[in-house]
């Protein structure tokens, strides 16, 4: 008979997954700060010599993708931990996490209109206002829900090359013609964001939204992510058990299986140049190695965390405090990679390779480590948690017993 987790250590292996996971976003969005997203072939070379093309292959083969599937899963997680303490207290669970997902939405709009257009926030609080209509879904059917969801852009690129009918809204035409109203010019972002204007800045992040819509289509990420939150519903039901953690055959499974899967699967992946393609024939070919590796290998890495945790616990560990105030620092990624590589800061943009923007991330979660240590001894709760926390509750907010899971 397995023995149940006791949920003070289930909580503790969740926030430092989180946290991990948390470090994993800022290594893929570091790029685009940087500049280097920007770049074309000549200018990464530039950078970064022969080794550029290499660096493109092992991010997109081992980092691209794997750590939000982590963070999408950790959510679904947590919705199921949330709604199960809500109806254990006799709460409206429903309708309280309706409104906890809300705020979350107002908080990545904003995000996403006025900081940074990678935001996954709003994606994030929709894909949860779905969870609340799966909830009640027995587990045979939220496995095969996200099975299909999981392999849906492979029959979506096929059916766009076949037919000739593009992928997306049309929007991108749409960007361009906001972003040259206001003095922009395409293949000149490096430049234009390497202004010191305010002004600058906010016309280039108010012209990148629908370009963003248009590639949340493109690229499939809605049904992708919904597909990994239902997993996390899935996965989270055995967790309020408390039979997922110690059930190390099943994580064993996993990170056997995604990694003998994940890996080819990925390497193939990055030959064929990321799931970014112009080609539709390509885009299709593209699509399945994502579909296929992708989460198995970011699933493989979480299963190798939870069993590496009995004995790695003092050093996996260190990663809880990030982990506790995953979206203060998740926000205040935008707000390091603004400051530290924009013409609102130090201008760095376009300027360093591999090795000094990797360098800067190392550097900015080592500061957050700190922070997040320092702040959570004084405080309990990140602030930009706090602040969701009263937003959902209103004035009567009560004081949480454990970090939130969600």
């Amino acid at each position: 008979m397995q023995r149940a987790t006791p949920a003070a250590e289930r909580i503790d292996l969740l926030d430092s997954l989180r946290g991990l996971a948390l470090f994993g976003i800022l290594l893929a969005n570091i790029r685009y700060w940087a500049g280097w997203n920007f770049l074309d072939e000549q200018g990464k070379i530039a950078l970064a010599g022969n080794s550029a093309p290499l660096t493109d292959f092992i991010h997109t083969a081992l980092i691209d993708g794997k750590f939000y599937t982590i963070f999408s899963l950790l959510f679904g997680i947590g919705f199921a931990l949330q709604l199960s303490r809500l109806e254990a207290r006799s709460l409206k669970a429903t309708s309280i996490y309706a409104r906890r997902l809300l705020v979350l939405l107002a908080i990545g709009l904003t995000h996403l209109l006025l900081v940074w257009v990678g935001d996954i926030l709003s994606l994030y609080a929709i894909c949860g206002l779905a969870l609340l209509i799966v909830r009640g879904w027995p587990d045979t059917w939220l496995l095969r829900g996200a099975l299909v969801l999981i392999f849906l852009p492979v029959a979506g690129q096929a059916a766009a090359w076949l037919t000739g009918i593009p992928i997306g809204t049309g929007l991108r035409p749409f960007a361009a013609d906001m972003f040259a109203s206001l003095g922009g010019a395409p293949g000149q972002r490096v430049e234009w964001l390497s202004r010191p204007d305010l002004a600058s800045f906010l016309a280039f992040a108010v012209t990148r939204w629908p370009v963003q819509i248009d590639y949340l289509i493109e690229s499939w990420r809605i049904p992708k992510v919904l597909a990994i939150m239902i997993f996390g519903l899935w996965a989270g039901r055995r967790l309020v058990a408390g039979t997922l953690l110690t059930d190390r055959k099943l994580m064993q499974s996993v990170m056997v299986y995604g990694l003998a899967i994940g890996v080819p699967a990925n390497v193939a992946l990055a030959a064929l140049g990321g799931l970014e393609q112009e080609n539709p024939a390509t885009a299709f070919w593209a699509s399945i190695p994502y579909a296929i590796g992708v989460v198995p290998l970011g699933l493989a890495y979480a299963a190798a965390f939870v069993l590496a945790w009995p004995t790695l616990k003092p050093w996996l560990g260190g990663f809880a405090p990030v982990g506790r105030m995953a979206l203060t620092n998740y926000l205040s990624h935008s707000i390091f990679g603004i400051l530290i590589f924009f013409g609102l800061g130090l201008g760095l943009i376009g300027r360093l390779g591999p090795i000094g923007f990797y360098g800067v991330a190392l550097a900015i979660y080592l500061a957050q480590l700190v922070f997040s240590r320092w702040w959570l001894v004084h405080s309990g709760q990140g602030p930009v948690e706090r602040l969701w926390r009263l937003g959902t509750y209103g004035r009567q907010a009560p004081k949480p017993a454990v970090a939130p899971a969600g």
